[in-house]
């Protein structure tokens, strides 16, 4: 249930001013942009949409320590991964407010905020962009243009799903594939090909089963196998063992395709 803050309209305690902009200096969001109601509010200076604010509770600072984002995404994701720090009153136009009784319990959620931020859409389809500008559209450019997408899909992946495959647990890099969920090849714009809701972050046999179309998965993220499915591919993918993914709307319409293409509806 939401709680209310304690941040009252004063100036920030010097102390944890200084803790509070060393957190959010080293969590990505590096550029100040001013100070409101008890807020300090910053901004991140490589161009990630979406202003966060950090606070301090009590009447000398300290605990609690609050995190209040902009971004509408990363507000939503937040409260699913940290719903018992939900907080209010939200500041401004802010999309959500999170309280935490303890430093770094609030520091590994602007981490996440400034991860999320630099994985939803839009922000690696404008860094990819940036970097196709100056290519034609001879095969090798082609060619160049999908290396460097798919170098941006991997990335926005591991931070939408904090660097583990979601059913697995795995987070050996060399182990884990940027899935699309629409291949490539077959997506209408590169917006499609570059939106981290057109992918997964699967463990290479999840990987491998899902690209050939062995598994899909329905909206509520639970695995679907095919009928025929080898009884030892089974065994090595353990389907009954998993949590189911933690899809959202988002990622529905191109499951969708995914489970229409391969037969399983």
């Amino acid at each position: 249930m939401a709680r209310s803050t304690s941040v009252r309209s004063r100036p920030v305690h010097p102390i944890y001013r200084s803790e509070l902009q060393q957190a959010a200096y080293n969590h990505g969001f590096r550029k100040e942009n001013g100070e409101a109601d008890g807020w300090l509010y910053f901004r991140s200076d490589e161009g990630v949409p979406g202003e966060i604010a950090l606070a301090s509770g009590s009447e000398e600072g300290g605990a609690p320590w609050f995190l209040a984002v902009e971004h509408a995404g990363v507000a939503a994701k937040l409260r699913g991964e940290f719903p018992a720090a939900l907080a209010e009153p939200v500041p401004g136009q802010f999309r959500g407010a999170f309280a935490f009784s303890d430093q770094a319990e609030m520091r590994q959620a602007l981490s996440r905020a400034f991860h999320l931020a630099r994985a939803l859409p839009t922000f690696p389809l404008s860094q990819f962009e940036a970097d196709v500008a100056s290519l034609g559209d001879t095969e090798v450019e082609r060619i160049t243009r999908e290396r460097i997408g798919q170098g941006y899909f991997r990335g926005a992946l591991l931070d939408y799903w904090n660097n583990k495959c979601p059913l697995t647990g795995i987070s050996e890099r060399a182990l884990l594939r940027a899935s699309h969920i629409v291949p490539w090849a077959r997506c209408g714009s590169d917006e499609e090909r570059l939106d981290v809701f057109n992918g997964l972050l699967l463990a290479a046999h999840w990987d491998a089963a899902f690209d050939a179309g062995l598994v899909s998965f329905d909206d509520g993220g639970r695995a679907l196998i095919r009928p025929d499915l080898d009884p030892a591919v089974i065994s090595l993918l353990a389907p009954h063992e998993i949590a189911p993914l933690p899809l959202i709307d988002a990622h529905h319409r191109q499951m969708a395709w995914h489970r229409k293409h391969f037969g399983f509806e």
